[in-house]
């Protein structure tokens, strides 16, 4: 039973999106990971904060990220948020949408009963319609994600 709960936004420099990251370069139609955040001792992390509830209150925060290539603006493609097992054998897709809504924000609920432990990892995956190299270093990338963290 956790402790304590409390609600978290992961930026770039989170996911090792820092200026000083090496751009990856991704084939067309292939899921490639550009980020991952481990899970730090005695923690339980999700993806998402909140939810919709029955009575329509919406508690949910939005999720941004803004990813660039070399040539530019990247949003013709898919953005996924995953869970990873500590050795990146067992990974389990947790949100997809189109690439280009995350400009924006997309809104992103706790999934109840589903998030990851310490030493396991939070991804970020997205799958081009063509092939490009992320420009990892550059600073118009963005990553806000709400996570619930729970501390055990």
């Amino acid at each position: 039973m956790a402790r304590v709960k409390f609600e978290r936004f992961l930026d770039r420099n989170d996911f090792g999106m820092s200026t000083s990251a090496t751009d990856i370069s991704c084939s067309a139609s292939k899921w490639t990971e550009i980020g991952s955040y481990q899970i730090p001792a005695q923690q339980e992390i999700a993806f998402g904060v909140g939810k919709v509830s029955e009575n329509g209150v919406d508690s949910r925060r939005k999720a941004t990220l803004v990813i660039d290539s070399v040539a530019g603006h990247l949003t013709d493609g898919k953005l996924r948020l995953a869970y990873s097992d500590a050795n990146g054998i067992t990974v389990s897709p947790v949100q997809e949408d189109l690439l280009a809504n995350w400009d924006d924000g997309v809104e992103l609920a706790e999934v109840t009963n589903l998030r990851v432990r310490e030493d396991s990892y939070l991804k970020i995956l997205i799958n081009l319609t063509t092939a490009s190299t992320v420009d990892m270093s550059d600073t118009d990338i963005k990553a806000n994600i709400p996570v619930t963290v729970y501390m055990l």
